[in-house]
């Protein structure tokens, strides 16, 4: 059996002072998400990245 893989997103995620930023990279191009509050930074991100991947 063989096994193709591709990669369908990038994400980063860094913390500046007391924001978090994510970068989620993809074939359409970079997104940025900034919070201070990383449990929604990460909701966003994920409801996101779902709209965008869904249908795979």
């Amino acid at each position: 059996m063989v096994t193709v893989e591709e990669s369908l997103c990038r994400i980063e995620i860094l913390k500046e002072g007391r924001e978090f930023i994510a970068k989620a990279t993809m074939q359409g191009g970079t997104k940025e998400y900034r919070n201070t509050i990383f449990e929604d930074l990460l909701r966003e991100l994920f409801i996101d990245l779902q709209e965008e991947f869904g249908e795979i």
